[in-house]
């Protein structure tokens, strides 16, 4: 659903700690926002590449780049700038993918022609699109111009390099890159990726994981295990802005 950026979905992003590009890190007064009712924005993100809410966006994750509605990201997430999603799939089996089979209302030329030759509209043949959500993890890094794929999950900790073309999902830890993307190599042995997964260390904020030393990632992870034994660290407890408060924010002004 669009909508405009009013001075209460300002003050909303602000007492949520939303963060954008602007110099004010807020959305502009009059900008149109594309957002879903059931989104979901944690505090302390940062939305940096343009006005369109991802469904799931989760805190301290950072993006330069603009997902669409259906898309569901983790925390702690580093993606650079130009990452896109694949376009809709065309039936290639067909005799011709051309939409003029089956879906010609976005294209007025299609139109016109029918009309100048005197044809009747098109009845379009059916064909399944693929779902458009794709799942990106927790403490995801996604470098320059990655494309994704739709309807693809990508693993916790995994690493996209730049300019891959993702076309299938990304094992956790994985480092892939290419076109088609491929695994180069994990980014641990298989038995530290499944303790980092068993940890779930994202639920903690950054406060916490940095007094763990992140530099050495077994003991990290033996120090993690350490504090919650003694009771000492505790999940945060984010209240996230949401789809439906944003939407009654543009309508209240």
């Amino acid at each position: 659903m669009k909508v405009v950026v009013t001075e209460a979905l300002r003050e909303l992003a602000r007492t949520h700690r939303i963060f954008s590009p602007t110099a004010d890190r807020l959305w502009p007064l009059g900008a149109t926002l594309v957002v879903g009712r059931d989104a979901i924005i944690e505090p302390y993100t940062h939305l940096l590449g343009g006005f369109l809410v991802p469904a799931r966006f989760g805190a301290f994750t950072y993006s330069h780049s603009a997902f669409d509605i259906h898309t569901r990201i983790g925390r702690y997430g580093s993606i650079a700038w130009g990452v896109k999603l694949m376009g809709s799939a065309h039936p290639h089996q067909w005799a011709a993918m051309h939409p003029f089979s089956h879906n010609p209302g976005p294209l007025p030329g299609l139109g016109a022609y029918l009309a100048d030759v005197g044809a009747a509209p098109l009845e379009p043949f059916a064909f399944a699109q693929r779902p458009a959500a794709v799942m990106i993890g927790h403490d995801v890094w996604i470098g320059n111009e990655a494309s994704l794929q739709r309807n693809i999950t990508i693993g916790h900790g995994a690493v996209i390099g730049a300019q891959a073309v993702v076309t299938r999902d990304v094992p956790p830890y994985a480092i892939v890159a290419g076109s088609p993307a491929r695994v180069i190599r994990y980014r641990f042995e298989e038995s530290l990726i499944e303790d980092l997964l068993a940890s779930e260390w994202w639920r903690y904020g950054p406060d916490v994981l940095q007094a763990l030393d992140v530099r050495d990632p077994a003991g990290f992870l033996d120090r993690l295990r350490e504090r919650e034994a003694r009771g000492d660290v505790s999940p945060m407890d984010l209240t996230p802005l949401t789809g439906e408060a944003i939407l009654q924010a543009c309508a209240a002004d």
